[in-house]
């Protein structure tokens, strides 16, 4: 029908310009602006609302079109990172987080945020594999490369090595994932949203996530020299950022209980962002680790009784 032609091309149509967009914004970092880092950051956002408006194939049709423009514009390995770094991890969270099963004869149940975090986990963790195995046999090792980049000693380039990768697709998923909220906020506003917001409050992750923390940190700090000992190492700097997820919504959770929760919950993130400007990167590094802490507290103790632990416990 001419109606459903229309439709069709006006999605085409905006996935396309989402695309352009977030091409647009990754190529800013060839540009000297200040904010080129902002930008960056900010490119895998159209992609995200392009998918959660309108399906995962407009999610990738749209990252192909800024494949293409980034392609274009550097070349192909500029393009294959974008593809890599930016289009396909919004394409794989935005179709898992449209699945959904029926649940009687009009509730559905949709896929949950804890198990987003398992997938974008799971992307960090191809992500260390791809980079350790990029500079393993390019640039010299990424020992040497970080060395002639900062100008820094053997010794402290080879320390740096070791968790350079965990720590870069750490950041990177926390870029990923507050992207994915900032657009599914945007596409609820004007009503296009495919699924239902997520509630940060109830939050949780599976019980066995914890114990692969652990035995990945452990075999990394006891095999400390050799490929393994870093890729264990690294995973484990990944798995720490699904718990710090866990640890914000503890904190949204038990804050947003009191009348002033609001201004303590945006207070809390003024802190945590501006951080580095303020107080620098360690106290950045420390806040993380508090919020990783209070998620796997939160994770033992089920502070927000989301298994049923702490009311089976009353009941007995």
């Amino acid at each position: 029908m001419p109606s459903d032609r229309l439709g069709a091309q006006r999605y085409a149509a905006a996935a396309l310009i989402a695309g352009l967009v977030s091409g647009a914004l990754a190529l800013s970092v060839e540009t000297a602006s200040l904010w080129r880092l902002v930008f960056l950051g900010l490119a895998p956002l159209p992609l995200f609302a392009s998918g959660l408006s309108a399906g995962p194939l407009s999610s990738l049709a749209a990252g192909l079109a800024g494949a293409v423009l980034v392609t274009a514009v550097v070349g192909s390995v500029g393009g294959g990172v974008y593809l890599a770094a930016i289009v396909i991890p919004s394409a794989i969270l935005v179709w898992q987080a449209l699945r959904s099963v029926q649940a009687g004869e009009a509730r559905k149940v949709w896929y949950s945020g804890g198990n987003l975090l398992l997938w974008l986990a799971g992307l960090g963790i191809a992500g260390v594999l791809a980079l350790i195995g990029y500079f393993a046999v390019s640039h010299g090792g990424l020992a040497s490369a970080i060395g002639e980049r900062f100008e820094l000693t053997p010794f402290v380039s080879a320390m740096l090595a070791r968790i350079a990768p965990g720590l870069a697709v750490a950041a990177w998923m926390v870029v990923i994932a507050a992207d994915s909220v900032v657009a599914e906020w945007l596409v609820a506003q004007f009503g296009l949203a495919v699924r239902p917001p997520i509630d940060i409050r109830r939050l949780s992750l599976p019980v066995w996530i914890g114990p692969i923390l652990m035995v990945a940190g452990l075999a990394g700090a006891i095999l400390r020299e050799g490929t393994i000992g870093m890729v264990c190492l690294n995973s484990a700097i990944v798995l720490v950022v699904p718990f710090v997820f866990l640890g914000l919504a503890l904190v949204h959770a038990l804050v947003g209980r009191v009348s002033y929760g609001p201004a303590l919950i945006a207070a809390m993130y003024v802190v945590l962002l501006g951080s580095p400007a303020l107080l620098g990167w360690r106290a950045l590094l420390i806040f993380t680790l508090m919020l990783a802490g209070l998620g796997s507290a939160d994770q033992l103790i089920d502070f927000r009784d989301l298994r049923g632990l702490r009311t089976g416990m009353r009941r007995k």
